[in-house]
Formats: structure tokens, C-alpha cells, sequence
């Protein structure tokens, strides 16, 4: 399972309904689909997961404003852990 299966997979078993997991994109918006508290619990899981850490000022919509813009940070995170 690639990065954005999983974030989707994620999002889709914690927080939606099955219709609303069904049309999750992975180019949907995510700061309207969650709130605050579940997109800190979520990064926090993913933080676990993946073995990186996420730094406030690095929370933005550039980072993690959908499926496909999360996924990339956290490569780009591992990438950089890497060196």
C-alpha cells in the first residue's frame, strides 16, 4: 500500500461515513473535510507510522491540505531523514 492509500484508508475508516469514504479524492481539500483535532491525531498516527516529525510551523495547506499534498510531505520527510 503506497503513502496516499493509506492516508486515504485512514481517513476513510476514522472519520467518514462509507458514502463520504467513497468520494474522498485524493486531490479533495482536507482542511473541509476535518477539523483541527482529527488532523492532529491523524498526523500524529502518520508521525508513528512512518518515522518523521512533523514541526508546527511545517502544518499548512501546502503540506497537508489533501491526500496527494500530505503523501509528498511525508516522502520528502523520510527522503530528508535519509541524509
Amino acid at each position: 500500500m503506497n503513502i496516499e492509500d493509506t492516508i486515504r484508508s485512514y481517513i476513510a475508516e476514522s472519520f467518514l461515513d462509507e458514502q463520504q469514504a467513497i468520494n474522498l479524492r485524493n486531490d479533495e481539500d482536507l482542511l473541509t473535510i476535518l477539523d483541527s483535532l482529527q488532523l492532529l491525531r491523524m498526523l500524529m498516527d502518520l508521525e508513528s507510522r512512518y518515522g518523521i516529525a512533523v514541526d508546527n510551523s511545517e502544518l499548512s495547506a501546502e503540506n497537508v491540505g489533501s491526500v496527494e499534498r500530505l503523501a509528498a510531505f511525508i516522502a520528502r520527510k523520510q527522503q530528508s531523514a535519509m541524509c
